[in-house]
């Protein structure tokens, strides 16, 4: 029986085809997928950590949408808000004042000097999109959010698995205090020329 040169390039098609697709499908394995964005991440897990980086990115996008500038990570107020996290995860509580005093007091213990400076505080958020969602949804929380003079956060949790809430809170934004320049007086005005 012959077969035509047709049937033998369809062969070779199939071939090709069947040999393409088993050459992707290798490539294809080994790649990677792309993790999920940070602010889906689930923060349950002790030890887990915020991505700073990723909060100001999302809260400076939505002061910028209400007219605000933009915040930057303040290394004092992460401690601050850290901190503040860390108490409240250990006496499973959310407030404002658990035990080491209200913002005020902390913000003087870790010596950070502020014109403005307010805080936000959860429980029970698994993700940085859920605390931002919940904070924004709240008329006083986003108020924080979008003080108007901020130019400066930190943020934290940490975690009390077994407990109620999990994930424990702490968002502080911050004008910092600014001195004044001196003025250095210059030498005495000379004498008008006659």
């Amino acid at each position: 029986m012959t077969r035509s040169p047709a049937f033998h390039l369809s062969g070779l098609l199939n071939l090709a085809v069947v040999g393409g697709a088993v050459f992707l499908s290798a490539c294809t394995a080994t790649t990677k997928i792309a993790d999920q964005p940070s602010f889906y991440r689930n923060l349950s897990a002790p030890g887990s950590e915020v991505d700073s980086q990723a909060a100001v990115s999302m809260i400076s996008g939505y002061r910028q949408n209400n007219g605000r500038g933009p915040v930057t990570v303040d290394p004092v107020l992460t401690q601050i808000a850290k901190a503040h996290a860390l108490e409240m995860a250990g006496k499973t509580k959310v407030g404002h004042d658990v035990g080491s005093g209200n913002l005020d007091v902390r913000a003087a213990k870790a010596g950070y000097a502020y014109a403005r400076i307010s805080e936000n505080v959860a429980g029970g958020y698994q993700t940085l999109a859920e605390a931002f969602s919940g904070w924004r949804d709240s008329p006083d929380h986003k108020k924080n959010m979008l003080m108007p003079q901020a130019t400066r956060i930190g943020i934290a949790v940490a975690q009390a698995p077994g407990f109620k809430y999990k994930v424990f809170w702490a968002m502080v934004v911050a004008e910092p205090e600014t001195l004044p320049v001196p003025v250095m007086a210059g030498p005495p005005a000379a004498p008008p020329i006659q």
